[in-house]
């Protein structure tokens, strides 16, 4: 589920039948036997395995070419979104590009998604410090999106660090990203911590974003719960008829 996110994020990032396509057609001159020429030939042409190889032998001479490579790199990252496979030569690259120009809003959203790709590939084989590592650097690539400091808190829930979770899923939700799992998740905490209050303006968001139906009832039964706690029965049953099978809340008739 959350590969799939990142890889539309990395979809919806690039635009490429808008952005990539027009850079390659405006710039699409020269003799045939260059190998720019024949990269952007390549790609037009729906071969992203050629245009790669084209770009890499044109950059050997050329590495200080930002545009040529940014358009090389938003190719590598299209053809991962589509076929997967190593992450490290994307990073690399995005790197580079981020390194000469950390106003490119475009560069910077893609190094944050490709590293939290990667801390969540650490954060599996239970690497919690490399998977750290990642997270926070892409918290520091593109602070405002919100996104990596929830990964960054699912992280520590895993690690058994529950209130520096807290910490971070209280980060990301002040800038408001659409993760119901971020909102259910905190919502839940405030519940645990007697903030009956909180978790309610927290857990009414999930059904609202209308996305990942599943977590929905979920929200219902933890919504019944905080208002039953704060003696609003009506509330509470009205929720817990739309709750999860299982769901109980002790009291409510």
């Amino acid at each position: 589920m959350r590969s799939v996110l990142l890889k539309s994020t990395w979809h919806a990032l690039l635009a490429v039948p808008v952005l990539l396509c027009a850079v390659i057609a405006l710039a699409a001159c020269g003799q045939r036997g260059d190998p720019l020429v024949r990269a952007r030939e390549a790609y037009r042409a729906g071969d992203r395995i050629s245009a790669i190889g084209h770009y890499q032998r044109y950059l050997e001479d050329h590495a200080d070419d930002y545009d040529v490579r940014k358009e090389y790199t938003l190719t590598l990252g299209e053809e991962w979104a589509y076929a997967g496979g190593d992450r490290v030569p994307i990073i690399e690259e995005l790197d580079w590009l981020y390194e000469q120009r950390p106003s490119d809003e475009v560069v910077q959203g893609l190094l944050s998604t490709m590293l939290i790709s990667d801390g969540q590939a650490a954060g599996e084989s239970e690497r919690y410090e490399d998977a750290e590592a990642s997270y926070r650097k892409a918290m520091a690539v593109n602070p405002e999106a919100g996104h990596a400091q929830y990964y960054l808190g699912t992280l520590y829930d895993a690690w058994g660090r529950s209130e520096d979770a807290f910490i971070q899923y209280r980060s990301a939700a002040a800038k408001y990203p659409e993760i119901p799992d971020l909102y259910l998740r905190l919502g839940s905490a405030y519940l645990d911590r007697d903030d009956n209050d909180r978790a309610i303006r927290f857990l009414e968001i999930v059904p609202q974003l209308q996305i990942s139906s599943y977590l929905i009832p979920e929200a219902h039964c933890l919504l019944a719960r905080a208002y039953f706690a704060e003696g609003l029965e009506d509330e509470a049953a009205e929720h817990f008829e739309r709750a999860i099978e299982g769901c109980t809340v002790v009291g409510l008739r």
